[in-house]
């Protein structure tokens, strides 16, 4: 599980991170590049848990559907940390993080 948390966060914060100051809410799959590198990884993931060769070779096991509820929620609470950030970088809140 802890695997499969990192790998989704990361795909959660590659969304995130197409802007450094507008929401990601605003036109989330507009970056067809990013989308289809998403479903790659996504579908090496499953293949890494689910094809028995794999899952063997990588010492992983297969997880069933409460489990991939667990990770996908935990997984996106790093969208609203990031969205904070950048709502406190649009306000000016912190000063000039330009450098």
């Amino acid at each position: 599980m802890a695997f499969v948390s990192l790998v989704l966060i990361q795909f959660f914060k590659a969304y995130n991170f197409r802007s450094d100051r507008h929401s990601v809410l605003r036109q989330p799959f507009a970056n067809r590049w990013l989308n289809r590198a998403i479903l790659w990884e996504g579908a090496m993931l499953l293949l890494l848990i689910y094809v028995p060769f794999l899952r063997d070779l990588f010492g992983i096991y297969s997880l069933p559907p409460i489990d991939w509820a667990i990770v996908l929620m935990a997984a996106a609470t790093v969208v609203p940390v990031l969205e904070l950030v950048k709502w406190v970088e649009r306000r000016g809140l912190l000063g000039s993080l330009d450098g």
